[in-house]
Order: structure tokens, then C-alpha cells, then sequence
């Protein structure tokens, strides 16, 4: 049985760091060996259009980008049904080759896999993907693996009240809105995201580029990052 102590621990740690990437890089780790898995895949998912789009492909040696793949999830069963429930699903035997695309098979002897949502308030915004177990698998696991990913979720998404430096102050909720255009995300997916009109969101996005002197949202994120007000 997990520790729950021990990865709540390793988390909390990385919840410090500042780096996004590095941050990303450390709870996929952290992922990796709380349940025992080799190898894992990491996604971005928009609840507005079903689409999901690869981030990063990684096991013990080594991480690579795999923002190639990009799947409406709603043809992928387990997936599909994971993200549904709000809850990792297990998949193994012919349950996992009859509901896995072959892409997302990446050794021939693969015959199982662990979907497990990441949410932030109540709303999928990611997945992981988990195979090659170093043990048996014990489905008192799912439950641990869905506490792990809301406190991803809250790790990746929320923020202090506000941030600021010696140029700039940004309300909780322009950061909140910045980071996920950071991350790729449409204004109406933030809308969906934080609960809030897709015109507020381009309110918060216009009040940004105002105090950063930028004109597009674009360059106000890279503004944010070159100040490291976004890291």
C-alpha cells in the first residue's frame, strides 16, 4: 500500500518550485514512482471540445515532447470514460486492447494501462497515462491516484492572491487567466474552466495587456514570463 504521508511530502516540495517546466518535470517523477510505473504520458484536455494534446512522454532515463499527438478523446473509450467519472480507471487485457489506440501502446508486451484525470475545480484539465507496473496492480490504488491528481491540479492552477513586482500587480484572477493562456488555453475554455463568461475572461486578458503595455495576449504572456511574474 502507497504511503500517502510520503508522496503528500514530495509534493508539497515541489509545490516551491517556481519553474514551471521543472515543476511539470518533478511531479511526472513523483508520478512515476508513487505507483510503481515505468513509463507514463502526460496531456492537456480541453472540456469545451473533448480535444487532448500531448505534453511530454516519460520514464525513469529519460522525457520526450509529444505535442504531435492530439485526439479527440470521445473515440477513445478509456479515456473517455475516465474523464467522465472523474476518476482513474484501470485497464487491462483485452479491456485494454479493445478500448487503447495503438499509438498509445509503446512496448509490444504492454497489455495494461492506469487513466488518472487531473482536475482543478471539479473540471478535467489533464491526464495521466501509466503502464509497465513494477508490481501487480491493487485497485486501492485508484483512490490514491485520485487524491494525488486533484492536488496536481491545485498545484499546476491555483494561486496566491495576487502577484506583483517592482512594474506590475496582477489580481489572483488575472494570474489565474494568464497562466492558463500560458498554457494554450482558448478564452472560452478558461471561461469553462474557472466558471466565469468567456467576456470577463477577455476583460481580465485586455486589463493585463494594459498595465504590461502589450497588445496582444501573446506578447503580455511573454512580457509576464520576462518579468518571471509567470515562471
Amino acid at each position: 500500500m502507497i504511503e500517502r504521508n510520503t508522496w503528500e511530502q514530495n509534493l508539497a516540495k515541489i509545490n516551491s518550485v517556481e519553474n514551471v517546466n521543472k515543476k511539470i518535470k518533478m511531479i511526472i517523477e513523483c508520478f512515476l514512482s508513487t505507483f510503481s510505473i515505468e513509463e507514463t504520458m502526460l496531456f492537456r484536455y480541453s472540456p469545451i471540445d473533448h480535444l487532448a494534446e500531448g505534453i511530454v512522454c516519460a520514464n525513469t532515463n529519460e522525457f520526450k515532447c509529444i505535442s504531435s499527438i492530439r485526439d479527440d478523446v470521445t473515440t477513445i473509450p478509456a479515456i473517455f470514460e475516465a474523464i467522465q467519472k472523474k476518476s482513474a480507471q484501470y485497464f487491462e487485457s483485452n479491456d485494454f486492447h479493445l478500448n487503447i489506440p495503438r499509438k498509445y501502446i509503446i512496448a509490444e508486451n504492454q497489455n495494461s494501462l492506469l487513466v488518472v484525470p487531473i482536475t482543478f475545480n471539479h473540471v478535467v484539465v489533464g491526464y495521466f497515462l501509466g503502464t509497465h507496473f513494477h508490481k501487480n496492480f491493487d485497485p486501492q490504488l485508484l483512490m490514491e491516484a485520485n487524491l494525488f491528481s486533484s492536488q496536481v491540479g491545485e498545484m499546476l492552477f491555483n494561486h496566491p492572491c495576487y502577484v506583483e513586482n517592482n512594474e506590475i500587480k496582477l489580481s489572483k484572477r488575472e494570474f489565474e487567466v494568464m497562466k492558463c493562456v500560458a498554457f494554450g488555453y482558448s478564452s472560452k475554455q478558461i471561461a469553462h474552466l474557472l466558471e466565469i463568461s468567456e467576456t470577463t475572461i477577455k476583460q481580465y486578458i485586455k486589463s493585463v495587456m494594459s498595465k504590461t503595455n502589450t497588445s496582444n495576449r501573446t506578447h503580455a504572456v511573454a512580457f509576464l514570463f520576462q518579468k518571471r511574474i509567470l515562471t
